[in-house]
């Protein structure tokens, strides 16, 4: 584990402002329908914060400078408070889930030094530059951090335990139901002892980003920037890979290509049978756009990359297929396979927690999108300016 340190960031202020008012999903799982939802809910969602005020609007140098003095307005106004000392946050989301029951993630929320990979934190997906390029230029105009690196491990309760930092520790900042119904649970521990006991129990243990990579690299890219003297440290979520409360879901694939290309989809479809169809292990299903479907089953090995990686593997053969579409969730993906006659779907497996710890702890960088982690962390639980030391 890198680096997790107590911070003195800003809270919703109870006295002001429901604090479930003011949180929102993180920016990257807001389509622009969803975006206008958000504003209209409340004039104190946060998504203002990230996105700006105006949803159709095209993200640039005047919307960015629109989302950092939208939150200093917050704090003016006394919507969000500085807390009084650095702090350490037991955090807890009762939600309901994609399958439609309820579960309980339970972690912690720091900041977290972005140190280069390796060093405490493994990533396992690549990097796009273009993003991180984005991100960096928004971070510098906006000078303020509220989106959340959700990181993962194994043991973490056990070990907070051992300091006495269970999930009810610290003092109640507050409880409240988001926008959508999910409960939020902020606890708050700033006692120095233990805040330093926490801090130390954390160092010595592996950890992988979940979700947040472009964030993280983006922290280590401002880490030497004098003018955002806290920009090197990122807000973070740690949480036990292996609780209930937490589900990876699977990420399907989706080509369509013009005619033009040459290709047919059955071409694919007969390649990719050849190449990952075991006979037995995981199954899996190819779709047609004419709705012909092929079940699969593809044998998990570790010697070998990820079915995703394999399957991208497979289809570069191909010259002139493109970028896959990504959907989570198998109604969506056949929607949009539905509106492409020249095109081919694949419903893939979940990547197992096993799979993905094992992997990641030995570097395996895994093709964009391959993962899908539930719940997201959502912003404005607690957030922070980078031009500012708070650590």
């Amino acid at each position: 584990m890198p680096r997790m340190k107590a911070f003195r960031g800003f809270v919703p202020n109870e006295s002001v402002v429901n604090p479930g008012e003011v949180i929102c999903p993180p920016y990257d799982v807001i389509p622009e329908e969803l975006h206008a939802q958000l504003l209209e809910s409340s004039p104190h969602n946060a998504v203002r914060w990230i996105l700006g005020d105006d949803p159709s609007a095209k993200p640039d140098e005047n919307v960015f400078r629109k989302c950092g003095n939208s939150m200093r307005e917050a704090v003016e106004s006394g919507t969000i408070k500085r807390e009084e000392k650095p702090a350490i946050y037991r955090y807890g989301i009762r939600y309901q889930n994609s399958e439609g029951g309820e579960s309980n993630l339970q972690g912690v929320i720091a900041v977290v030094e972005a140190l280069p990979w390796g060093q405490g934190v493994e990533r396992h997906e690549e990097i796009r530059t273009h993003t991180v390029a984005r991100l960096v230029d928004q971070a510098r105009l906006t000078t303020i951090d509220t989106g959340v690196v959700q990181l993962s491990c194994e043991g973490l309760e056990k070990a907070l335990e051992s300091v006495g930092a269970g999930p009810d520790s610290g003092d109640l900042v507050f409880e409240s139901p988001d926008w959508r119904g999910d409960v939020h649970t902020l606890r708050r521990i700033d006692d120095p002892e233990q805040v330093k006991a926490i801090e130390e129990v954390l160092e010595p243990m592996p950890s992988a980003v979940a979700d947040g990579h472009h964030r993280y690299t983006t922290a280590m890219e401002l880490s030497n920037d004098d003018q955002l003297r806290g920009g090197g440290f990122v807000l973070a979520f740690i949480g036990d890979l292996h609780q209930e409360g937490l589900h990876i879901r699977p990420t399907h694939r989706i080509w369509d290509w013009s005619p033009e290309v040459g290709v047919s989809p059955e071409t694919v479809a007969e390649q990719l049978v050849e190449v990952l169809d075991d006979g037995e292990g995981e199954p899996w299903q190819i779709v047609l756009g004419n709705g012909n479907s092929i079940n699969l089953m593809t044998r998990p090995d570790s010697e070998k990359p990820t079915l995703a990686r394999r399957l991208v593997d497979v289809i570069s053969e191909f010259e002139g297929l493109g970028a896959p579409a990504t959907p989570h969730e198998e109604n969506v993906a056949r929607e949009l396979l539905s509106q492409h006659d020249h095109g081919l779907l694949c419903l893939l497996p979940p990547v197992g927690r096993e799979e993905f710890w094992a992997r990641t702890m030995v570097h395996e960088v895994f093709p964009p999108k391959t993962t899908f982690f539930e719940p997201k962390i959502s912003t404005g639980i607690v957030v922070r300016f980078t031009d500012e030391e708070d650590v």
